[in-house]
């Protein structure tokens, strides 16, 4: 009698990537599945629209230019997004980073002059990252000090600094015109474009050299294990010597200066000045933390996510122009996406989240019977 052979096993790396495939396909079907309802009710055939999106980001020269020129700031503030949310902080205070490095960046643009195209380019950058990551010093000192809690204050320096900024170019800092802008930034403060007709500049180098220094420090250094215990571990990390709260103020320091250097790419390579809707609908330091949130802050998944971000804003307009769909259609896919992702994180994590509640409700018992 024959013996019956043992089932083949899937390996095990084979089922930790059909896992990692299977966490990213099915929020993104699900998303599409309710932008479909809607396209449905603007009136487009949503495989129309899907088609179309695809074909104008991807299946054309202008349009893989125009991708990567939405893809590159994205990068940036998710890389930036990385760093705190791995040592298990939210630094919710990108899109404020990103607007203080983009406003020092232009007045530097135009205010310093004479000086040759590479160090005035470099000039404007350093600018942005110095101002970046001094406004990302405030929340850091106040979570690594007196233990603040950081989404609230990074949230509230958001709006601190897309109101000063918008005052500023509305007042002192504007030109007067029709609508508020700085000046434009001279011709030596200008980043190249890889082709003048579209909108990818000599910055997509930029993000992918930040990336892959990053990429580097998160996987393969000591400080990038460092932050992987803060997360895990906070108090325990504190109590082996690796000096919680300095690298706290790091992690927010750098991670704002990054933002600046996002916000600076945008005005030195694409606008040339500083309006106060640059990085509107929903903002590129928001996609940045949703990138980051969907890539389970992993630096590869956040660059394959950077880019189909960059796709959906490229082609969200292209088809705005070219099948009359709102922009706000493309905004709903993106922000279902995130919240499909959340509840997918909810039920990882039901375990520890019933701890955490059950352990509330048993403090609150415990002090009524006292």
């Amino acid at each position: 009698m024959k013996q019956r052979l043992p089932a083949k096993r899937t390996t095990g790396w084979t089922s930790n990537l059909l896992a990692a495939a299977g966490d990213v396909l099915v929020p993104l079907l699900f998303a599409f599945g309710v932008g479909s309802i809607f396209s449905l009710i603007c009136g487009c055939n949503p495989f129309t629209l899907y088609s179309y999106i695809i074909k104008k980001a991807f299946f054309s020269v202008g349009g893989l230019l125009n991708t990567l020129g939405y893809t590159t700031p994205i990068i940036i503030t998710g890389m930036a997004t990385a760093l705190s949310i791995r040592a298990n902080m939210y630094n919710m205070g990108i899109e404020g980073q990103v607007f203080l490095g983009a406003f020092t960046a232009a007045l530097a643009g135009y205010m310093i002059k004479g000086v040759p195209t590479a160090l005035h380019v470099t000039l404007c950058l350093l600018i942005g990252a110095a101002f970046g990551a001094v406004y990302a010093l405030i929340p850091g000192l106040l979570k690594a000090k007196l233990r603040v809690n950081e989404v609230v204050t990074t949230v509230m320096l958001n709006s601190i600094a897309t109101q000063v900024t918008g005052f500023l170019t509305q007042s002192y800092l504007g030109t007067g015109d029709a609508y508020a802008h700085t000046e434009f930034i001279e011709q030596t403060a200008r980043l190249a474009k890889l082709n003048s007709k579209y909108r990818c500049t000599t910055a997509i180098f930029i993000a992918l050299a930040i990336w892959l220094v990053l990429y580097f420090i998160l996987k393969k250094t000591k400080f990038g294990y460092e932050i992987d215990c803060i997360g895990k571990q906070w108090e325990f990390a504190d109590a082996v010597g690796m000096h919680v709260s300095r690298k706290i103020v790091v992690i927010f320091v750098v991670g704002g200066a990054l933002a600046g250097i996002a916000g600076a790419t945008e005005i030195l390579g694409v606008n040339y000045n500083f309006v106060n809707t640059f990085s509107a609908n929903p903002g590129i330091g928001w996609d940045g933390f949703f990138v980051c949130i969907l890539a389970g802050s992993n630096p590869v998944g956040i660059l394959l996510f950077s880019i189909v971000f960059g796709a959906l804003r490229y082609g969200a307009l292209a088809a705005q122009t070219g099948l009359g769909v709102p922009l706000d259609l493309i905004n709903i896919i993106k922000s279902t996406l995130v919240l499909f992702m959340a509840i997918k994180l909810i039920g990882n994590n039901r375990e520890a989240i019933a701890d955490f509640f059950g352990h509330i409700f048993h403090r609150s018992a415990v002090k009524k019977e006292g």
